[in-house]
């Protein structure tokens, strides 16, 4: 029992590595000034909820003229 909690547990451990293994491109947009970054998957949701003008994707996908 003990052996199938502590494979659980690495499981786990190792997705999470995995996720931060992985990057997106966000476009930050700070006094309106528009530029592109490259973080971590788990830090996007919290990135994007503190920096509601951010959107996903580079800055350069984004088509409104502020390039």
């Amino acid at each position: 029992m003990k052996s199938k909690i502590t494979l659980k547990i690495a499981i786990v451990i190792g997705m999470i590595a995995m996720a931060s293994a992985v990057k997106m491109d966000v476009c930050h947009n700070v006094d309106n000034n528009p530029h592109t970054i490259n973080i971590a998957l788990p830090a996007v949701v919290a990135h994007l909820l503190q920096h509601p003008s951010d959107t996903l994707g580079s800055c350069e996908d984004v088509d409104d003229g502020t390039k």
